[in-house]
């Protein structure tokens, strides 16, 4: 076998000018690619796969992957849970001569094809992990602990969960993609409410249908009820001759997100509720319902709770839509994911943007001391906006936004609220206020140590000056 082709055949039956190309695309790559059937039997692999893997091309075809991939140490379950779950799966490894790989497999269909395994060397990344995270003995162990780190939609972004919170929200998620009762995303702006969404839907049983998503806020009242439900033919002056699908119905035999559905107004709450209710879409004009079969989405950044209490969001589709219900904590509660959301959002950006950057370790520590309001989304900007403005490949701290690095949020709240008077006493709250956020983010005295830049029996001491040693 040659690669991904079939057994060599004359030039004159040979291979159209088009295949050549992508032959030598996938040959000339740096990454391994392989195809693997359900069962994970090796059916292709390019040249960068059998390095790798350390054997000949045609020594591994048709025999299991795990029986060959990194010396017997390649978990077999890896394969069943990309087929099974039809989203990506990546793992990381070491190798024995020093360098650490990064196995990512997605779903195909393609013949027997059902997983291409994606191998790419990722030593400079662990490095720079390394370097961020801590001695090397404790990043080792948190590498070598790595799984799951990333899964990924086929076409949706990357859903990055390093961290046990976010891991949590990822199982969570998996849970309620296997039926379809409504879910209840909630989370500060920027958190990844729609790209959770995305993964139930692509993790369910409806993934071969739409993912539509509507914004509540974004499109006036008048004409928010035409979107949602759709209309009749000539239910209104100015309307198309020929009338209009709403997305619930364009959703149908998939889901439908609801995105910001606290700023959905009551009069359409009722509608909505009703659909819930009822299974039946009344289109404006109508003189008879549609039964869709949809699966409903809600996200907000709002406390619907207060809300209710308000009276500007019904108790009733709260309780409809609140069925299954997943909270997405803001980034600085889990800033340990920073470093992986870098390095995916870098990676994105060189396919979109055609520009390879790196960073630096002491700018990737900046980074992530950041408190990032925005979230997700905002750093997503920030790293956007370095990978267009910074001319060198290393993005390094100081080139850095100065207006984010001053920012009054990436103070300590002491700092905010100091209004003048006795200036000891400031500096010292001012100080208990940094001790006691260094301890909280990082969890023991020693890396706050390490964080602040001080001993760790510097730290023991202020702690017990200032009661956080309890």
């Amino acid at each position: 076998m040659n690669g991904f082709d079939r057994p060599e055949q004359p030039r004159s039956s040979g291979l159209s000018g088009d295949a050549e190309l992508l032959e030598a695309m996938v040959e000339g790559a740096s990454e391994g690619l392989v195809l693997l059937s359900a069962g994970g039997l090796i059916l292709r692999a390019n040249h960068a796969a059998s390095k790798f893997i350390g054997q000949d091309r045609d020594s591994i075809i048709g025999r299991p992957i795990q029986a060959v991939l990194f010396k017997g140490a390649f978990e077999g379950s890896f394969i069943a849970e990309v087929v099974a779950s039809h989203l990506a799966v990546s793992r990381a490894y070491d190798l024995a001569d020093g360098r650490s790989v990064l196995v990512q497999g997605r779903p195909v269909v393609a013949g027997a094809a059902r997983v291409v395994l994606v191998i790419s060397d990722v030593t400079s990344v662990k490095q720079l992990v390394n370097l961020v995270q801590g001695p090397a003995g404790e990043a080792q162990s948190t590498w070598a602990e790595m799984r799951c780190a990333e899964r990924t939609p086929p076409d949706g972004a990357p859903v990055v969960v390093r961290s046990a919170a976010m891991q949590a929200v990822r199982d969570k998620a998996l849970q309620c993609a296997t039926v379809d009762s409504p879910v209840l995303l909630r989370g500060e702006t920027g958190t990844g409410k729609g790209v959770f969404a995305k993964l139930i839907h692509e993790a369910s049983a409806r993934r071969s249908g739409p993912f539509c998503v509507v914004n509540c806020g974004a499109i006036p009242e008048g004409l928010l009820e035409a979107e949602l439900f759709g209309y009749a033919r000539g239910a209104f002056t100015g309307a198309d001759s020929r009338g209009k699908v709403g997305l619930i119905e364009l959703a149908h035999a998939g889901t439908l997100l609801l995105d910001e559905i606290g700023d959905l107004p009551l009069g359409l709450q009722v509608k909505l509720l009703r659909f819930l209710e009822s299974g039946e879409v009344w289109p404006v004009g109508a003189s008879k319902g549609k039964r869709p079969d949809v699966r409903i989405v809600a996200a907000t950044n709002r406390d619907v709770r207060q809300m209710i209490a308000e009276g500007s969001f019904r108790k009733d589709l709260y309780y409809r839509l609140n069925v299954l219900s997943i909270h997405i904590p803001p980034l600085r509660e889990h800033p340990e994911d920073i470093p992986w959301l870098v390095a995916t959002m870098l990676e994105q950006l060189e396919r979109r943007l055609g520009r390879r950057k790196g960073i630096a370790p002491d700018a990737l520590e900046a980074i992530g001391r950041l408190p990032f309001p925005g979230n997700v989304r905002e750093l997503w900007n920030v790293v956007e906006s370095l990978v267009v403005t910074v001319p060198s490949e290393i993005i390094e701290a100081t080139d850095l936004p100065v207006d984010i690095a001053d920012a009054p949020d990436a103070l300590p709240a002491a700092t905010r609220e100091y209004d003048g008077g006795d200036l000891r006493q400031a500096l010292r709250k001012l100080e208990a206020q940094i001790l006691r956020e260094a301890l909280q983010r990082y969890g023991t005295q020693s890396k706050a140590a390490r964080h602040l830049g001080v001993a760790q029996a510097t730290i023991a001491r202020k702690s017990k000056l200032y009661g956080l040693d309890a």
